[in-house]
């Protein structure tokens, strides 16, 4: 019989809900009854502090501490495993805890998502808490050189329902950047000027709420900037009618961004960098080469309709590898199973 599976996660699914329904890592636990929420407590995290005086580590949330608390007795009284959505960050004084007392009898498991170069100074690494863990889940195989006993890689999920969208001939002749996280926006704004200088009616959409960001992009030729977070209908509206969407970053586990465009069958013209190929395959068209030249480009943008629906037809064809319930159904077995 399957147990309960209870999880820490610092997303508020609620507060989240109008902005990102659809798309996320968070969404793993809409998927499955097993899952159940351990909800934070103000009150409670600024009494755990007060008392243990503890130096909260790198991008760890003070409300998280209330959660791992509740972790903790759980664990004790039920037996049932902890998850932690997003371990890399999240996982702290559980850990620490289970460790100094000894409490083998706590299980916990946790998904990782940034890569161990950048990541050292959260609590997960920081605080060497990996040998705490009963199990380790990794987005994608780069991680494996943890060495943890008991770790599997499983990717990163789309709800393939809601972004599925297979009328995406009917574009038109703009290209759409979205986000700030880990991109490398030098070089997509040269991307950008160089598409330009091949295509004069082409136009960008710039997708970014992070002034100091789009203030890069602004002033160049036929290109309007999003200053504001928008709906996944709206954002699935500017996947469909783009062109293509541009993506140049510095590393990569796994993206959203990748996923919505796999989901939308929008080519994405990206850097092979990190396990982005993991996702998108190797052999796929529009990837940058290792001198950050696109692959294809001109091609791409000339050849409308006919290397247009090639990309359509690649794309269609990764999908049901990243939808949500056979991804659930792996976690929670490897979950209940070890």
């Amino acid at each position: 019989m399957s147990k309960n599976i209870y999880y820490i996660n610092r997303y508020n699914l609620q507060k989240r809900k109008e902005i990102r329904e659809n798309t996320g890592y968070e969404q793993i636990v809409k998927y499955s009854s097993l899952f159940k929420p351990i909800t934070g407590n103000e009150l409670l995290a600024k009494i755990v502090l007060k008392v243990l005086k503890l130096k909260l580590p790198k991008n760890y949330l003070k409300i998280t501490i209330s959660e791992e608390i509740k972790a903790l007795f759980i664990a004790l009284l039920t037996g049932a495993p902890i998850f932690y959505l997003y371990a890399d960050k999240d996982a702290f004084l559980l850990p620490l805890l289970k460790r100094k007392f000894g409490l083998k009898q706590v299980k916990l498991f946790g998904t990782l998502h940034w890569p161990i170069e950048t990541s050292q100074k959260f609590s997960f690494y920081e605080k060497n808490l990996i040998f705490q863990f009963d199990g380790i889940i990794t987005l994608s195989s780069s991680l494996t050189l943890l060495n943890h006993p008991n770790q599997i890689t499983i990717p990163h999920g789309i709800n393939i329902n809601y972004w599925q969208e297979n009328d995406t001939l009917k574009f038109k002749n703009f290209y759409l950047i979205i986000g700030v996280s880990n991109r490398d926006h030098e070089k997509q704004i040269q991307l950008i000027k160089q598409i330009k200088y091949l295509d004069n009616t082409a136009r960008f959409v710039v997708l970014i709420d992070n002034k100091v960001i789009y203030n890069l992009y602004e002033g160049l030729l036929d290109l309007e900037v999003i200053k504001t977070r928008i709906s996944d209908a709206k954002l699935k509206e500017l996947y469909v009618r783009c062109k293509a969407v541009i993506l140049i970053q510095k590393y990569c586990l796994a993206s959203n961004l990748v996923l919505e465009c796999i989901a939308t069958t929008t080519p994405i013209i990206a850097n092979n960098v990190g396990d982005i190929a993991e996702y998108l395959g190797k052999r796929y068209p529009l990837f940058l080469s290792q001198d950050n030249q696109p692959n294809n480009l001109e091609k791409f943008i000339f050849d409308n309709e006919n290397y247009r629906r090639k990309i359509l037809e690649y794309l269609s064809g990764l999908r049901d590898t990243f939808n949500w319930p056979s991804i659930v159904n792996n976690t929670v077995k490897f979950i209940n199973n070890s």
